[in-house]
């Protein structure tokens, strides 16, 4: 038998399920909620190890309800069930911990059947708990994130991302290339109950380096000119700095307001403005102050404002949009900023935090010349322009590593800046660090002591 879980080990459980990563579709909320409410005091033992055993010894064995139930604790005590069964077992923690917060019971209703309880009403969840990773600045409007309904047709033109290990960067250079998490090659068709009238089309993040421009044109990255010509000139100094070694460039994830600067981030908001009830008084305040930013806005119920979403400077889009985010406006009824974010973000890195390195690995052509969306001089055009950003690199596509941490991969940053303060005497926190890393731009080459570094961590998320 189980015993009930202490507070302690509980707490483990949730920290354990926390950093995990792994979509679970077969863990339902209930599921979940299962296993929490038996563990909790109030109703006694925690479930029965038979239950689990059952489970897990079944036909066909749903590992992933198995780990929500809390079997990754106790299968090692079963024979006949050995390590093959052990990640899919760890993944149903992910959906037990997401889901956590969300139970509730009623102590009053010590029914059987578990009628005592239920989940957490999103009007009783904080911010937090609704948006744990801060797609809104503004709370969401008595909805959880998690819950959003994404409708989206996948075009098919990537082509899929190659598995790579860390190891294969032993020796190598990479440059950090930060990097919105929008999605590309998907036709985004309505999001919850708002169906768009034209699909939001998707050209970002790290599969820009498996799709059309990458196929044409060999490119690895785009943004505006003044970046990309410095990420090439940066990869150039590298190249002779450490010379014979390649130099990668490694995508890093940027914080979910980051897409704000995309076109079909602004498009999708535009979308759900259409959707949303929004009264004329309302539209004359926000237009008031968007006119003020740009005198020539079109309005926002105007049937013409995603043509102005997308075809407006990036800096104006995204004061568009974060004018939606502010709590006045969220007040009238304005659309929420973090479903446009949330449905253009990649769905696997929906949950990744800011500052992960390496889900997008590729090796810079230091030869080649950049391309435009429009040919400057010399220098060609790109046979697949990019609607946001105008410059393109080039490069080989080599694969997609397991995200890590920034400070694992960039040492030499987070070393030369241990013990510093800022100037009011506070530590370096992570937000510095971060900004350290975008304006150096450093090229930091993956010595064995790194290597170690990142195949530690890797494992003790295996764990």
């Amino acid at each position: 038998m189980v015993g009930l879980l202490s507070t302690k080990d509980y707490a483990g459980y949730a920290d354990e399920g926390r950093r995990l990563a792994v979509d679970v579709p077969n863990v339902t909320p209930m599921d979940a909620a299962r296993f929490i409410a038996e563990a909790t005091p109030i109703l006694g033992d925690a479930m029965a190890a038979k239950e689990i055993y059952d489970e897990a010894t079944s036909e066909n064995p749903n590992w992933a309800l198995v780990g929500a139930l809390g079997g990754a604790a106790v299968l090692g005590l079963f024979p006949g069930i050995g390590d093959a069964a052990a990640k899919a077992v760890k993944s149903g923690a992910r959906g037990l911990l997401d889901t956590a917060k969300r139970v509730e019971v009623d102590p009053n209703a010590m029914g059987s059947l578990l009628g005592n309880v239920r989940l957490k009403p999103a009007s009783k969840a904080n911010k937090a708990d609704l948006d744990p990773l801060g797609y809104q600045k503004t709370r969401m409007k008595d909805v959880y994130l998690s819950d959003t309904d994404v409708r989206a047709t996948d075009t098919g033109e990537n082509l899929a991302r190659r598995p790579m290990s860390w190891e294969e960067t032993e020796g190598k250079v990479v440059l950090p290339f930060y990097g919105d998490r929008t999605s590309r090659g998907l036709l985004v068709e309505g999001v919850n109950d708002v169906n768009f009238d034209q699909p939001v089309y998707t050209e970002g993040g790290v599969d820009f380096m498996v799709g059309p421009a990458a196929q044409a044109d060999n490119s690895i990255w785009a943004s505006n000119q003044n970046i990309i010509t410095r990420i090439d000139k940066e990869a150039a100094k590298a190249a002779q700095e450490f010379e014979g070694a390649d130099i990668l460039g490694l995508t890093g994830s940027m914080a979910p307001d980051a897409n704000d600067f995309a076109t079909m981030t602004g498009a999708a908001m535009a979308e759900l403005v259409k959707g949303a009830k929004i009264t004329k008084k309302s539209a004359r305040e926000f237009d008031e102050i968007m006119k003020s930013i740009d005198p020539d806005f079109v309005g926002v119920l105007s049937p013409r404002i995603r043509e102005w979403a997308e075809t407006t400077s990036s800096p104006k889009r995204k004061s568009f949009i974060r004018l939606m985010d502010s709590a006045p406006m969220q007040a009238k009824g304005f659309p929420s900023p973090a479903e446009a974010r949330y449905s253009v973000t990649d769905p696997t890195q929906r949950d990744m935090p800011a500052g992960m390195f390496g889900l997008g690995a590729a090796r810079v052509d230091t030869s080649a010349p950049l391309m435009f969306n429009s040919p400057k001089g010399n220098l060609p055009q790109a046979s697949v322009p990019h609607s946001t950003y105008n410059t393109q690199i080039a490069g080989e596509y080599l694969g997609s590593l397991p995200p890590v941490p920034q400070g694992l991969l960039f040492r030499d940053v987070y070393d030369a800046m241990e013990g510093k303060v800022t100037k009011s005497g506070q530590p370096l926190n992570e937000a510095h660090k971060t900004h350290a890393i975008k304006t150096k731009m450093p090229a930091q080459k993956i010595t064995p002591e790194i290597l170690e570094g990142i195949l530690s961590y890797l494992s003790r998320m295996e764990k």
